[in-house]
């Protein structure tokens, strides 16, 4: 039953926020950058990992906003740092929600989501669930 109201507010909540956002740019994902070193070409690609919200440039994300505003537990540059680092913002505003019921840190349940859990399995090892 917890798991049912979990998810109807989680999709009340980005409904919501979905309808109030404004367009974002298309980003065009980046293209692994060749670079000269002694003589030869060797192909090198962009770091993977990005540790500071930066991904949209100096914009700021009007869903990223909305939820920092929605949730004390973490400012706009902390889910803008999840976002840059591959989350989505739907698995953010999860995490936040769930953390808000049972007090595991959203940061914890984000990392075993990108270890590839599904929320069932995030929410069974957190004991949410049966």
């Amino acid at each position: 039953m917890k798991i049912r109201y979990l998810i109807e507010v989680l999709l009340a909540l980005v409904l919501t926020t979905a309808c109030s956002a404004q367009p974002s740019p298309v980003v065009e994902p980046e293209v692994p950058i060749a670079k000269e070193t002694n003589d030869l070409m060797e192909e090198t690609s962009p770091s993977t990992e990005t540790t500071a919200p930066n991904c949209l440039g100096d914009e700021i994300s009007p869903i990223g906003q909305s939820i920092a505003d929605d949730y004390e537990s973490a400012n706009y540059e902390q889910i803008m740092t999840w976002f840059c680092n591959g989350a989505e913002f739907e698995d953010i505003l999860v995490a936040l929600e769930t953390e808000t019921l049972i007090g595991t840190q959203a940061d914890e349940m984000l990392k075993m989501l990108a270890d590839d859990f599904t929320w069932d399995e995030i929410w069974q090892i957190i004991e949410l669930t049966d």
